[in-house]
């Protein structure tokens, strides 16, 4: 099948249309070309140089990432460079990779919906941004309990080894809000739309301050829970794709460990 016609059925879902403004120019079609003939499709989370080796070896011909491959503007390529050496290897064995970042999240049956659904929330609806109108947040209700014992819960709907909370202990947790990624664009448009808790991947230290100072709780997990990603979207692509092999990336990995105090 032509990389054309994959592409074709990805944006259909996933319209590069959804993703925010600092997105543009970094989603899509990075590396490669549409005209290339695709038997197999690796899904990662991210293109690590791991991620990169595992596709060659497996003779993958698209790298299907939810995070660009390049997010920042590249003004010099050093072949000597971590990434000089990946981006070689990416042009000499002719690896396309495609990203699907924020217009991922913000869809339709994407990550935040998944995510919602994950956490079991009932009532869950998208809300958008003032601002640029994207629509990362998902808002849906728990059965109330103090937020000790709901940290306890998410922890366990989303396999996680521990987080980083803020708020009261025994503060109530009925309404959440959550988001996969970065949350701090939709901190306080949770907290003024009733969410009594925001559920994120990664949060600042001044949004902590600002969510202690308006009696708001965060439950900060890692960034890694966009994982499920991988299967979701492999799962998608076998029931439409006819006579295109499917994997997913096995040897990446949350680049944080959790140490605790001895």
């Amino acid at each position: 099948m032509k990389l054309a016609e994959i592409i074709k059925i990805l944006q259909e879902k996933y319209s590069p249309e959804l993703a925010s403004s600092f997105d543009i120019g970094k989603i899509g079609l990075q590396f490669g070309t549409a005209n290339a003939e695709v038997k197999k499709i690796m899904v990662a989370l991210d293109g690590t140089s791991a991620v990169v080796d595992e596709a060659i070896e497996n003779h993958v011909d698209l790298l299907l990432t939810h995070h660009p491959f390049m997010f920042n503007p590249m003004l010099s390529l050093n072949y000597d460079s971590p990434f000089g050496v990946k981006m070689l290897k990416v042009f000499k064995n002719k690896l396309n990779i495609y990203a699907m970042h924020t217009n991922f999240d913000t869809a339709v049956d994407g990550m935040n919906d998944m995510l919602a659904r994950k956490l079991n929330l009932a009532n869950i609806h998208a809300q958008k941004e003032e601002i640029d109108g994207s629509c990362f947040l998902r808002i849906g209700d728990t059965t109330p309990m103090d937020l000790e014992k709901y940290v306890q819960i998410v922890l366990e709907k989303l396999n996680e080894p521990g987080a980083r909370v803020v708020g009261n202990p025994s503060k109530k947790i009925k309404k959440v809000g959550i988001v996969g990624g970065a949350g701090a664009s939709e901190l306080m448009l949770a907290k003024n739309l009733g969410c009594d808790c925001l559920i994120t991947g990664e949060i600042r230290h001044n949004n902590a301050i600002d969510a202690i100072e308006n009696n708001f709780a965060i439950i900060e997990v890692s960034h890694s829970i966009e994982a499920l990603f991988k299967e979701y979207i492999k799962k998608e692509l076998e029931q439409i794709l006819d006579g295109v092999e499917i994997v997913t990336s096995k040897v990446e990995k949350d680049p944080f460990r959790w140490i605790s105090k001895k």
